[in-house]
């Protein structure tokens, strides 16, 4: 069996239409790149007999150029990179064990060419962000083990005996260490099935429960583990102080946590991070199925001081709807939402994802990446799907691609970390669907989904322009092009996004009791950065730019969202030869960030300052970004 290379069908010229407006000339305006990538009997386990053919595969086509707006009649995908959301973190697969056992089966070449497929950006699928286990999971090849196993009865509560030697040995470590050769920006996860035997009831990895008496020493475990990956020159973006707490499996590790303990587990992992040059490490709750999502969060994050350990929250998708993550998005919108489990095929796992996207996910993980052609190794309770990759179980350098490693491309390879989502039309399962993106290049990474049987023509309309095109029937496209100059006058204010990492340029600042601003990256409006006012008592805070500048009339703006409750909470102008102005953003709550804009502001002494001001009460936050004064 070889690997898919020539076997996969050349590319087709994509179907345009160019158009006009009556009485004007025709105008040509950016260039889409366009990329298809097909399916091929999805989910089929034939997969394990060897390699199918299908016609794209991440294929490059005739490239389509926006036109004025014509009047054929099609499905019409509208984007307006104007109305962005989240901030997108990653999007990638896991390096479970099952998958390096079989990658440390293959040669050093081979290895390194199934993980540039995968991880490359220039030639591969770009996927940058991967999971890993902390001890094993189901899908493994070895027996269950966690860091620090004892006899039968013994505990080791100073974990004198505690070690990821396994993990060095199993080359799990080794392989980590190829992947970010590969990819130098790969983020790392990490997610736990058990602690332990001895910290729980049953004595066993397999099921149980969590002795609540052991979460500081858990803790410490979590701590020392992620310390000692970082030791390995492994550093660890995150982790999910559990996976699937509700599920107690029985015959392979798993534990049942409560939501209590893991509200007293986030804050004990928190204070050992912070204690030990870690306070870098995001702590993800939940790590679970859509539908228990909302329950099982709230004791966590009415806890203050739980709630401002986590960064995010993270979902499975084996029960429930991809819309569970937009109602705990709205309970908590300062947080992440966070894809970190489910492995789906074809056009419908492309539209699935696009679904994740489009309830506020800011990644997406597939599970499992390479089981070999006699399903193995793996010790789930079932019977495994195709993995995006199979290895022949008798010659191990040799593999073979399903469409999922390209499906999942069409998304990872042109949809950088730092891009926004930004408001689209989501069409119809029917037609197309759709999900869009801004990239922090200025380029717009548009992922147009045909689950039908047929061809299907659309039009993508955006900032007055249109590209009208066909896509094959079971076909995923990307289409990416240059977002235009909107001509915008220049921003006067210095630092208006935070991007230097600091408040610095804004220089007015007053607060009663305690500093109640500070700059942080928790879903910025663009950029890396965002300002967030907040305080765990009631606050007064003020904060502002002064600058000189030539007289005549300005407009001022900035992208609020906010968690409402405030007695008052407003942007400012003043000082500038009149009487202040302001926008007033109020007490209510504003879930996506919404522009507020002062206009009308006639400077006649050469100077103005620009800032907010809050009279909060205690808990009340609210967030801005994009900061901008104009002169008219």
């Amino acid at each position: 069996m070889k690997l898919l290379k020539n076997t996969l069908g050349r590319v087709a010229a994509v179907s345009l239409s160019m158009g006009m407006l009556a009485g004007t000339s025709a105008w040509a305006g950016p260039t889409a790149q366009v990329v298809w990538t097909s399916e091929k009997n999805p989910g089929d386990g034939a997969w394990f007999n060897g390699p199918i053919s299908f016609p794209y595969a991440l294929s490059q086509q005739a490239s389509a150029t926006f036109t004025n707006p014509t009047s054929t009649s099609a499905t019409t995908i509208s984007v307006d990179p104007t109305a962005q959301y989240q901030t997108i973190l990653g999007i990638g697969t896991s390096l479970e064990e099952s998958t390096v056992f079989n990658l440390a089966r293959m040669s050093a070449a081979k290895r390194t060419e199934v993980l540039k497929k995968l991880l490359d950006p220039a030639t591969g699928s770009g996927m940058n962000f991967l999971r890993i286990t902390l001890g094993t999971s189901d899908f493994t090849g070895r027996t269950f083990y966690t860091y620090d196993d004892r006899p039968y009865g013994q505990t080791d509560t100073s974990l004198t005996y505690f070690s990821i030697q396994k993990d060095i040995d199993y080359k799990i470590v080794s392989t980590l260490k190829e992947a970010l050769a590969v990819n130098p920006n790969l983020k790392i996860f990490a997610s736990p099935w058990s602690p332990p035997a001895w910290m729980k009831d049953n004595q066993s990895l397999i099921g149980g429960k969590l002795l609540t008496q052991y979460i500081p020493v858990l803790a410490t475990y979590y701590r020392k583990a992620l310390q000692a990956y970082q030791a390995q020159g492994i550093p660890i973006y995150a982790l999910t102080v559990q996976n699937e707490p509700l599920y107690t499996a029985p015959d392979y590790p798993s534990t049942s946590i409560t939501s209590d303990q893991e509200r007293q587990l986030i804050i004990a992992v928190r204070n050992e991070l912070n204690a030990n040059g870690l306070s870098g490490v995001k702590i993800w709750a939940f790590d679970h199925n859509f539908d228990s999502a909302a329950s099982y969060v709230a004791p966590v994050m009415s806890d203050a001081t739980a709630n401002a350990a986590v960064d995010g929250i993270a979902f499975h998708d084996y029960a429930g709807d991809p819309s569970a993550m937009t109602t705990v998005h709205n309970s908590y919108p300062s947080k992440n939402m966070l894809m970190t489990e489910r492995s789906w095929w074809g056009t419908a796992g492309a539209d699935r994802m696009a679904q994740y996207f489009r309830n506020w996910s800011v990644s997406y993980n597939a599970w499992v990446t390479m089981l070999d052609s006699t399903i193995k190794p793996e010790q789930w309770t079932g019977t495994p799907g195709p993995t995006m990759l199979i290895q022949n179980a008798y010659t191990y350098d040799t593999y073979w691609a399903l469409p999922e490693v390209y499906l999942i491309g069409q998304y990872s390879k042109y949809v950088q970390a730092g891009a926004k989502r930004i408001s689209s039309s989501y069409g119809s399962s029917t037609t197309v669907t759709n999900v869009s993106f801004l990239n922090p290049d200025n380029t717009i990474a548009s992922v147009i989904i045909n689950q039908t049987g047929s061809n299907q023509t659309f039009k993508l309309v955006s900032e007055g322009q249109e590209l009208l095109a066909t896509i094959p029937a079971k076909t995923v496209g990307t289409y990416k092009w240059t977002r235009q100059s909107t001509g915008t006058p220049t921003n006067l204010l210095a630092n208006p996004s935070f991007e230097t990492g600091s408040a610095s340029s804004w220089a007015s600042e007053w607060h009663n009791a305690a500093v109640a601003y500070k700059v942080d990256t928790d879903y910025p409006y663009l950029g890396s950065y965002k300002l967030t006012l907040f305080e765990v008592g009631a606050y007064q805070q003020l904060l502002g730019q002064s600058l000189s500048v030539s007289n005549g009339t300005y407009t001022a703006s900035v992208y609020v969202r906010s968690g409402g409750g405030q007695n008052v909470l407003r942007l400012y102008a003043k000082n500038y030869g009149g009487a202040e102005k302001t926008a007033e953003i109020g007490s209510g709550v504003v879930t996506n960030y919404t522009k507020y804009t002062i206009s009308g502001i006639q400077v006649t002494n050469g100077t103005i300052e620009i800032g907010i001001w809050a009279d909060a009460n205690a808990n009340n936050w609210a967030a801005f970004d994009n900061f901008e004064l104009v002169k008219n």
